[in-house]
């Protein structure tokens, strides 16, 4: 009887199960199908970016910049630097902004541009200081990486790399520039010297003190048990942590070294104009001579590639920090 009352039961509990449920089969294609798509980091940080107008519109201002760079110089062909030759297109000094001359014309007091087309000048100067600029940031990452890397791994640099650091922070930079400027030419890849000898610095100070903080988190210690080299551990466990503070350094280092070099210019230790060197430095250096409170243009005119050149890049590195941060990803 009880064996009849059991036999009923299992019969009604299946009987359920098949009104309730339809098996349908499965696919194993089905099964290893992703709902989402792969996280990819690039994709991602590229995702945020495009969020911002801000960070957009900068990326646009700076490649107008570049351009007219190369192509702005060419609307008005005018041979704007003196050669050996003493070859230029002269014009009425203090002229203002025309259709002739878009950025009017050099100052009558300028030494090197006086009635120069300073719509030529600025491009051309911005050209070079451009150039500088990233020539610049590029060293000073890579050193910064590279020395900060082996800094905060290798504890026992801290002593060498330490007194560096103290003789940087204590020793005027301006005052060792006058005295290297003394002894050295001053052409291109001086001045790349003089701004990279101890601009990586501060980058790889700062690598160094994260390294220190995240060396001894658990996977790292794993690693190292495991037997990973330290080439392997710092480029591959160390340097990825960081990546959305060494893409930020880089954006911002280039109109840091611009700045530099307007720095330089205005204590007579950058470019020789003399020789044809033109940089936005040179020109707001040079329209400083002049009247330029009576004249304005002959500071607005740098001023409008300068002012923009530098804000754009410092937003795009504060916009590239928060892209690249993995927390702001899904």
């Amino acid at each position: 009887m009880a064996n009849n009352s059991v036999k009923n039961i299992d019969s009604v509990i299946y009987h359920n199960v098949e009104d309730l449920f339809t098996v349908i089969g499965a696919s194993e294609e089905s099964i290893e199908k992703l709902s989402t798509a792969p996280y990819s980091y690039w994709r991602e940080t590229f995702k945020q970016l495009i969020k911002k107008p801000l960070a957009i519109l900068s990326v646009i201002v700076i490649l107008l910049i570049v351009l007219f760079t190369i192509f702005g110089p060419m609307m008005k062909s005018y041979r704007v630097v003196s050669n050996s030759e003493g070859l230029a297109d002269i014009f009425t000094p203090n002229q203002s902004w025309s259709a002739d001359h878009w950025f009017g014309t050099g100052g009558n007091k300028m030494n090197f541009y006086k009635g120069l087309d300073l719509w030529t000048v600025v491009w051309v100067g911005a050209r070079l200081s451009l150039i500088l600029g990233t020539v610049v940031a590029l060293i000073d990452t890579f050193l910064g990486i590279l020395i900060g890397s082996l800094w905060g791994y290798f504890r026992r640099l801290d002593p060498i790399m330490i007194e560096i650091r103290n003789f940087v922070n204590n020793v005027p930079s301006l005052r060792l520039y006058f005295l290297l400027m003394a002894f050295l030419t001053p052409d291109f890849w001086t001045i790349v010297f003089l701004l990279t000898m101890f601009g990586w610095i501060g980058l790889a100070g700062f690598i160094r003190n994260q390294i220190i903080i995240i060396r001894n988190r658990d996977y790292n210690i794993a690693s190292v048990t495991l037997g990973s080299s330290p080439k392997a551990m710092i480029t591959h466990n160390l340097l990825p942590y960081l990546i959305s503070v060494i893409v930020t350094v880089v954006s911002t280092a280039i109109p840091a070294a611009v700045s530099s070099e307007v720095g330089l210019a205005f204590f007579g230790l950058s470019f020789s104009a003399a020789a044809g060197d033109v940089t936005l430095g040179q020109v707001l250096t040079d329209a400083t001579r002049d009247e330029w409170m009576t004249y304005p243009y002959l500071l607005i005119a740098p001023m409008i590639v300068l002012v923009p050149l530098t804000v754009t890049f410092f937003y795009i590195g504060l916009a590239l920090a928060d892209a690249t941060d993995p927390k702001n990803h899904r």
